[in-house]
């Protein structure tokens, strides 16, 4: 949905009763109409430079309403391991009192160059949490570092 066009030759105040102007009233009505149909950040965790598994993991994000969330994360390795490594991004939500849970593929490419991201629609219940785990493993010196990024938006 789109803006109304700003009304800016319409004077804001309409008539001797001092009221709104329909064409302003319109204009917030169409601002009002694009903000509530907007995604709402609800959480952004960013763990940089880890050398470890990350056990499941509650984002924090509140008191979750039972509804449509959009889940997304993006990982990348940012030391290289010594001779290999892998790591494995998953997110948890509960639908219909089910435990779900999504996860990538392996990263396995060891190069400060391999990253993943991905992008989830998730139906959630009332208080229940998003969750974020992560499968880290390496091999010779160094140990492989990465970083990774989660972000959950309320979309519906």
């Amino acid at each position: 949905m789109a803006l109304s066009e700003v009304p800016f030759r319409v004077p804001v105040i309409d008539g001797e009763e001092s009221l709104l102007a329909r064409f302003w009233i319109r204009y917030f009505q169409s601002v009002v109409s694009v903000v509530n149909l907007s995604a709402r950040k609800r959480a952004l965790v960013s763990k940089t430079a880890q050398a470890a598994s990350i056990s499941s993991t509650a984002i924090s994000t509140g008191v979750l309403d039972p509804g449509v969330y959009r889940v997304s994360y993006a990982a990348r390795i940012t030391r290289a391991a010594g001779t290999s490594s892998s790591l494995t991004v998953a997110i948890g939500w509960t639908d219909g009192s089910v435990t779900q849970t999504e996860s990538g593929a392996a990263m396995t490419g060891n190069t400060t160059a391999t990253q993943q991201n991905q992008t989830l629609l998730v139906h959630v219940d009332k208080t229940t949490d998003v969750t974020y785990t992560t499968t880290y493993a390496t091999s010779g010196a160094p140990t492989m570092q990465y970083s990774v990024y989660v972000l959950v938006e309320q979309i519906g």
